[in-house]
Order: structure tokens, then C-alpha cells, then sequence
């Protein structure tokens, strides 16, 4: 039986006030009691803390830290249900957490100290004289029990009908369908790491675990190699592993390519890799995995587990990506070209820029109709010649966007996306194992610093899940026509919820989804009345204080409590920290 992440309501500050609010909550209020109230004089604010996880990876709740010791990369998982919230008191514990970057296990974070939750203002202002807006993270009275303040994403406006499936949210008018978007900037901000080729883990490569980008040529015949690509020396591209980067020298013709294989190692990898053992990559499918919830805990609670194998890596595949990168030309020949490509089921969605002029259009080729291109927008950008040029390319929320040097490219209405079967789930093929490329001809130039991103995925489910079908996606990952058909057979009744808001409530999700109590699962009332609206949270004040000196982990000065009242080497609290000042920002 697999893990099921715990649903956890975002209780902003409930009133009800824990024991284990000590010392360290004391002094961190009266160092930024200064900071409030210059806040106070500005807007009508209140500050909260915020104890769970069903906002993360946006918010954090009470967690816990470390740096997977395999590939590099910053772990943050959950940490709230180790505490009894009525008493403060201990009665579980972390004990691993799965890296979501290279999927080893971290058995180290269970002796890392635990951080309280971000401390947030909330400015009540705005809700007293206008409607919220749609993707506002607000406080509310949980209509449940309303002395409880919760802390969610609105989503839904009042009268409307909202559909939520394939980890999209639509509007529904009766007869039709109609995505609704993030506006840009905010969809940037809430992407989630799926890949970052800076964070390797050399272990796994040492044992014959294939890097997942690498330069490729395509073979006529797609059951060969990965989707038909086949990883090649004579690409035109050159890797370089200390530096991690991409160099290629490309004449003018054929374009050269580099793509991204989601070889993501499950535990039955590592554990292979730790035994000396051959190993067996497959390149699966991008899924909802979110780290936040990777962690085992013991004694389980329910929902919880003590095996790694049980976590919950996510069962649904997730289309909406981003490619970010950095691009160095050093030439750039007349009629040189720089692709970008982000394939989603039958489609694949390319960026083209001419790498002389700085010209740059959109275009779908739909491998349904023998690869047919479609020319969808063109615009003028800044990516002309040589330089060095940091890029984004997205394709979320049923829109193409790119950004060169963080500034967005406007391509007007021909970058929105109309997707094929407008109720029907869009479905995996075989090149969403390699779903993303970057292409060059006529140029010479480096590529670096890849990163691989997913939107957040809206588990469309009233219930806690199914076990057995969720293991059942999990287990077909790496078969992605298998994996479409078992989808399709159950999503009606497993991904797909529609919802009816009344006149004057507001749909409330949780970003971090499979682990959210919000409008989906809530028994009755699945909405907020106007009247039980707080305030839209506006700014991180307070992330936690980082620890320094002995190992990083400063020096105790409180421990947990164990469940019967008994001491705990478990420390609470500990000295010396510093503030995380690059966690200190507006909210999205």
C-alpha cells in the first residue's frame, strides 16, 4: 500500500495556540516588531503563521531542511504532523525524505532542526470595498468551523461552474469550456522544479544511469532508443559533465539537437545502486511529484507511511512545463536558428528564433497529421547575435510564453493555446518521455544552467484517492500509451470534479494539492460566503531563521516534549541564526 499525502487544511493562526510557541516565537516578533509597524501604518494588516503544508511549495508550513547528499539539490519537506497540535507535544517523527531531484533517499533530515511555518501579513483592506481577484492567496474562516482561519488560493468567483481536470481549472458555462489562465508573471512564480542539470547525482551515473540531457540524433523508427531519439556523438554538440554545459559549432542546414529523457530513479534504483547491482533506467512520464510531501515519518499516522516505497511520487502526468536555460552565441551566421521545443501529447509546441534578426515565431506541429506545422504568432526579440541571454519558454494554462532576460515576449492572442477535444483529457505519447529539445543551426554557441519546470497539477478528486488506481499510473509511467488507456477508463471518477459556486462564495484549492483540505474534499459547504473572507496574504516577513555554527545547526536552547510529557533530544529551538532574507517577498 502506497502513501496517500496527508490532506492538511492551511490553518493561518486558528486561535488556537499551542504549547509549543516558545521562546525563539518571542524574540523573532520583537526583531521585526519595527518591520509591522511601518506594515500597520501603511495597510490594515494582521500577521499569521502558517502551521501546515497545503500551500507549498508557495508557503511553508511547519518543515523540516537538508541538501540531498546524492545530487546537491535543497530539500523542504513537511514536518506539522510530528506534533500533537492540541498538547505541542511530540509523537512522530521525520525520518527520511525522498530528494525530488534525483529521487534518492535523505535519512539525514531526521536530525536536522524542525522550522515553524512562514509569518505572513495579510492586508484586510482590499475584501472591505472590492470583490477578490481570481489566484489571490487569501485567509478565510474555514466554513467548517468558522473560529478557524484557513489559507488558500481563490480560484472561483461567485455564480460561476468550475471544472477541474488534467490539473487544469476551467469555467464552465453549460456548453462550453474555458481554461483559466495565470497571468504570466504569476505562473512563472508557482512553477515547480522537475529537473535542475546543475544538482547531479554522480553516484547513479557512475552505475550506468543514463544523464537525462544529452545530445541526440532521431531515428526513423520511434520504438528505438527514447521516442525515436538516440543519443549520438556526432550531434554537432559537445558535453562538457564538470561544467555541465552544451557547446556546439553548427553549419548551416540541419538542425542539431539536445533533449531532455525523464530517467527519474525510483527506490528500487538506488537500492540497486547500493548493492553493486545492474541498473535498469526507463524513461517515465513528468508526473505531479511534489517534494513537500516526500518524506516517511514514524510512527505513521493515517495516510502516512514508514517506507519510501509508499510515497506518493504522483500518479497523474503533467504537461504544462518550462524550459529555462542559458544561451551564449559567440556566432551567428545569416539565417542562423535557435529551436525551442516543449511537446505536449500530440502536439509539439516550438519556438523558432532567427538568431541574425532576432525574428522569432510560434508554430504546432501535430504528429496526428503526418507532423503538419501550424504558424501560430511572430514577434521581435532581443535574442540577436552574439550574447549571452537567460531564456524561459513555457507552455502552460493552454499558452506559449517566452522571456529573454526575464522580460516577456509579447505575441498577443496567436500564443493561445486551443486545445484538441475541448472536454476530452489531452493524453500522453511516447515523446513526452523526451519532452523537451533545444535546437541549433548556422550558429556556435553554449548552453547552460538547464532547468526543467511543471505548473501545479489540481488533483480533481473529493476524496482522499483510490490506492490500487493510483498505484496502478505509477506502475505504467514508462508506457505512456498504456498508461493513457488506463487513465481514460477511470479519470471520469478520479480526476474530473466540477463544482457550483453560489452567489456571493469563492472557490478555495490549495496549491499543494495532493495534500490540501479545500473546496474539493470539504463535507457540506464546499464554498466561503463573502462574509467569512479575512484578507488577501500579501508578503512573507518571516521565513524562519537559518541556524549556524555546530554543523549548521546552531546550538540547542529548547527541545520537543515527548507524548507523555517526557524530555526529548529532539531539539525545538537553537542559536545562533541570521534571517532568510531571500525568502522575503510578495506573495503570488
Amino acid at each position: 500500500m502506497w502513501k496517500k499525502a496527508t490532506p492538511e487544511g492551511t490553518k493561518a493562526d486558528s486561535g488556537k495556540k499551542p504549547q509549543h510557541d516558545g521562546f525563539r516565537d518571542t524574540f523573532e516578533s520583537i526583531v521585526f516588531a519595527f518591520l509591522l509597524a511601518l506594515m500597520f501604518r501603511t495597510f490594515e494588516a494582521e500577521a499569521f503563521v502558517i502551521p501546515t503544508g497545503s500551500m507549498a511549495p508557495t508557503l511553508y508550513g511547519r518543515h523540516k531542511e537538508t541538501i540531498c547528499h546524492e545530487c546537491g539539490e535543497a530539500i523542504v519537506v513537511g514536518a506539522s504532523t510530528e506534533l500533537d497540535r492540541e498538547a505541542g507535544l511530540l509523537d512522530s517523527r521525520v525520518t527520511s525524505a525522498l530528494c525530488p531531484n534525483c529521487g534518492a533517499e535523505n535519512e539525514q533530515i531526521y536530525s536536522t532542526l524542525p522550522f515553524n511555518g512562514d509569518r505572513i501579513l495579510v492586508n484586510k483592506y482590499p475584501y472591505e470595498f472590492s470583490t477578490p481577484s481570481r489566484w489571490d492567496v487569501f485567509v478565510f474562516k474555514w466554513p467548517i468551523d468558522p473560529q478557524t482561519n484557513y489559507i488558500k488560493r481563490l480560484v472561483g468567483l461567485p455564480g460561476e461552474t468550475i471544472r477541474i481536470r488534467g490539473g487544469n481549472v476551467y469555467l464552465w458555462d453549460g456548453t462550453r469550456e474555458e481554461i483559466l489562465r495565470k497571468a504570466p508573471g504569476k505562473q512563472r512564480g508557482l512553477q515547480m522544479t522537475v529537473y535542475d542539470n546543475s544538482h547531479v547525482p554522480e553516484r547513479l551515473l557512475s552505475a550506468g544511469w543514463p544523464e537525462r540531457w544529452a545530445a541526440v540524433e532521431q531515428l526513423t523508427n520511434e520504438s528505438q532508443g527514447v521516442a525515436g531519439w538516440q543519443e549520438s556523438k556526432d550531434s554537432g554538440w559537445n558535453f562538457d559533465a564538470k561544467s555541465r554545459t552544451f557547446t556546439a559549432d553548427t553549419p548551416t542546414g540541419d538542425l542539431q539537437w539536445i533533449r531532455y529523457r525523464h530517467f527519474f530513479p525510483t527506490v528500487d534504483d538506488w537500492d540497486a545502486v547500493d548493492a553493486n547491482l545492474p541498473v535498469t533506467p526507463a524513461a517515465r512520464l513528468v508526473t505531479d511529484f511534489c517534494g513537500y510531501n516526500a518524506f516517511t515519518v514514524d510512527p505513521p499516522k493515517p495516510g502516512e507511511t514508514r517506507s519510501p516505497r509508499h510515497i506518493d511520487t504522483g500518479p497523474f502526468w503533467v504537461g504544462d512545463l518550462t524550459l529555462n536555460c542559458e544561451l551564449k552565441i559567440t556566432r551567428a551566421d545569416a539565417g542562423s536558428e535557435l529551436l525551442l521545443e516543449l511537446c505536449e501529447g500530440t502536439s509539439w509546441y516550438r519556438c523558432r528564433i532567427d538568431l541574425s534578426s532576432g525574428s522569432a515565431r510560434l508554430e504546432e506541429v501535430n504528429s496526428q497529421l503526418n507532423e503538419r506545422v501550424k504558424q501560430l504568432a511572430a514577434a521581435e526579440t532581443s535574442l540577436k547575435g552574439p550574447g549571452t541571454y537567460r531564456l524561459s519558454f513555457a507552455n502552460v494554462d493552454d499558452r506559449l510564453c517566452l522571456w529573454i532576460n526575464d522580460s516577456l515576449v509579447s505575441f498577443g492572442e496567436g500564443a493561445l493555446i486551443t486545445a484538441h477535444g475541448a472536454t476530452d483529457n489531452t493524453l500522453p505519447t511516447q515523446r513526452d518521455l523526451t519532452p523537451v529539445g533545444i535546437a541549433l543551426q548556422g550558429a556556435a554557441g553554449t548552453v547552460s544552467e538547464l532547468k526543467l519546470e511543471r505548473d501545479l497539477y489540481y488533483r480533481g478528486t473529493d476524496n482522499y484517492g483510490d490506492d490500487y488506481f493510483y498505484a496502478e499510473l505509477i506502475r505504467l509511467l514508462d508506457n505512456p500509451d498504456a498508461w493513457g488507456e488506463a487513465f481514460q477508463k477511470v479519470a471520469r471518477g478520479h480526476d474530473t470534479l466540477e463544482l457550483v459556486i453560489p452567489d456571493d462564495h469563492f472557490l478555495a484549492l490549495g496549491d499543494n494539492s495532493p495534500a490540501s483540505s479545500d473546496s474539493r474534499m470539504w463535507p457540506g459547504q464546499k464554498t466561503v460566503p463573502r462574509e467569512y473572507l479575512v484578507g488577501k496574504a500579501f508578503f512573507i516577513y518571516w521565513p524562519h531563521g537559518v541556524p549556524f555554527l555546530n554543523g549548521g545547526q546552531g546550538f540547542a536552547i529548547s527541545k520537543h516534549r515527548n507524548s507523555d510529557g517526557s524530555p526529548s533530544d529532539y531539539a525545538k529551538y537553537s542559536l545562533p541564526f541570521y534571517p532568510q532574507f531571500w525568502r522575503m517577498h510578495r506573495i503570488r
